[in-house]
């Protein structure tokens, strides 16, 4: 058996612990801004009445109709807030 210290194992304990909650808190991290990228890419925003709506990136429509006023409105990114 290795002999180790109580000291020494309470810390290397404490180690893995908090790096694998800092591990945890990047993923979540990561996977937060992921899907805001693409909400971002997905979403129109109406120049009219202002209304955000999802039309999915696969159509590839230029200019699609606003389901609340009927307008049409070119594809564009969302600005950052």
């Amino acid at each position: 058996m290795i002999p180790i210290p109580l000291g020494s194992l309470i810390i290397f304990f404490m180690a893995v612990g908090v790096t694998v909650v800092c591990g945890l808190w990047f993923l979540s991290f990561w996977r937060d801004r992921k899907r805001e990228v693409y909400r971002r890419r997905i979403a129109i925003q109406c120049r009219i009445c202002g209304t955000a709506y999802a039309c999915e990136p696969k159509h590839k429509l230029v200019v699609t109709i606003c389901p609340v006023c009927r307008t049409p409105n070119e594809r564009n990114k969302l600005q950052q807030i």
